[in-house]
């Protein structure tokens, strides 16, 4: 395996946990807003979920798509 490769594979190790990271800030800070509002429905949480994952989608496919 050359050197570019392993810096790919590493560049990326990481992903998983990062996306889990972005998901579980919008579940935690969707709820707080749920309740702070007093809502009988998700809808922060939805929403946030929905625009975090969206926003870190968006990075990953500029990363992927800039040339280096």
């Amino acid at each position: 395996m050359n050197h570019k490769q392993t810096n790919g594979y590493l560049k990326y190790t990481g992903l998983a946990f990062q996306l889990a990271g972005v998901v579980v800030m919008a579940i935690l800070l969707g709820q707080w807003l749920d309740k702070k509002w007093m809502l009988s429905k998700p809808y922060f949480t939805v929403t946030l979920v929905v625009v975090f994952f969206s926003a870190f989608m968006y990075k990953l496919y500029k990363e992927l798509t800039s040339s280096e």
